[in-house]
């Protein structure tokens, strides 16, 4: 289990038993200057991704991404957190199973592909949430050409990049995507300091 979401899992627990209570959202002012400490992370995460998967392309094609999808993605996530802040990725449709959406992401989520479905831009499709416990802040990705070769249609993947998806991720639902789609979100969290 990553950890956010095992964070996640103790802040339903306190839901469950009632200890949870949501404050106002912050302020616009509150909201933009939370996404603007949290694009760094983001941009950072997204790059060093976004390298490595550029890296096992070019060496090794699309078998070899799909591998270091599956045993590098983990650790750069794990490493990318900064500032108290842990960071996650997040689809409708996703491929491994940490990746589910909770409650809030799955709401996020739909209301980014609804904007998208209007027109927006996705660099536009942010999302924060703040309570008493935590701060939440999830940020649109959307299909690119490169996502396409591993997310594309499933009937027209490569058979090798197939076979893989189909041994590393057997409950795999995260094909059958188009270029400009809403692929998922970045999703991170920030623990406030327990009440004394």
């Amino acid at each position: 289990m990553s950890r956010i979401h095992s964070k996640l899992l103790k802040l339903r627990l306190f839901a469950s038993w009632g200890l949870l209570f949501s404050l106002a959202l912050p302020s616009h002012a509150d909201s933009r200057q939370v996404i603007d400490d949290t694009k760094p992370i983001i941009k950072q995460f997204a790059e060093s991704l976004k390298s490595e998967l550029q890296q096992a392309m070019k060496t090794g094609g699309p078998v070899a991404a799909i591998n270091a999808c599956n045993t590098q993605a983990p650790v750069i996530t794990h490493k990318s957190g900064q500032a108290g802040w842990e960071v996650a990725r997040t689809s409708l449709q996703w491929r491994n199973p940490d990746n589910q959406p909770d409650v809030w992401e799955r709401k996020q989520l739909n209301r980014f592909q609804t904007q998208l479905t209007e027109g927006a831009n996705p660099d536009t499709l942010w999302a924060v949430e703040e309570t008493e416990t935590h701060i939440r802040v999830m940020k649109a990705i959307p299909t690119q050409a490169i996502c396409l070769t591993c997310h594309g249609d499933a009937a027209t993947l490569n058979p090798d990049v197939k076979d893989t998806l189909s041994q590393l991720y057997p409950n795999d639902k995260a094909t059958g995507y188009k270029l400009g789609e809403l692929r998922g979100a970045f999703t991170l969290i920030k623990m406030k300091d327990e009440p004394h």
